[in-house]
């Protein structure tokens, strides 16, 4: 054999599966740097995960060009995650409150104006985003790409005899 093995009935739903990957890797490392504060660059190697073995479950198939889709799902599900975390935790609007001490007897400063200053969420997601990522990127597509062209994995998902 040539070392693919193709279900052409599962092939068209492939991306499928690598687009739930990374929509679950995404949200999952977007709520991960909610709940502790940690950007966590390693997470990122398992959204490749999850998104090569959901290409691989959904496309019941080993091809270099589904093993390809799978990276690029990967890199998106990475994008995806600094977008929500951007959403989710980074403030959209910085609020600068000028404050007048008031002469009450209760001594309570008094805000007299605010301003808003809004941040574009691309800007955002740039001012948070290191050299270091960009290794993330590369590593995360290229685990997306040999999961779900392992042939040890898709034996083990489906036995042939």
């Amino acid at each position: 054999m040539n070392g693919t093995y193709k279900s052409p009935r599962h092939l068209p739903f492939a991306p499928l599966g690598g687009l739930i990957g990374a929509l679950l890797g995404g949200a999952l490392w977007a709520k991960y740097i909610q709940w502790t504060g940690l950007t966590a660059g390693w997470i990122a190697l398992a959204i490749g995960i999850f998104t090569g073995i959901g290409v691989l479950l959904v496309g019941r198939s080993r091809q270099i060009s589904i093993s390809l889709v799978a990276a690029l799902f990967a890199v998106i599900g990475i994008l995806l995650g600094k977008y929500l975390d951007v959403q989710w935790n980074a403030p959209q609007t910085i609020t600068v409150a000028i404050i007048e001490k008031d002469d009450t007897p209760s001594d309570q400063p008094k805000i007299v104006e605010t301003r808003g200053y809004d941040a574009s969420v691309w800007q955002l997601m740039r001012r948070r985003m290191e050299w270091i990522d960009l290794l993330f990127y590369v590593v995360s597509a290229y685990i997306a790409f040999r999961v779900s062209y392992s042939r040890r994995l898709y034996h083990f998902f489906f036995r042939t005899g």
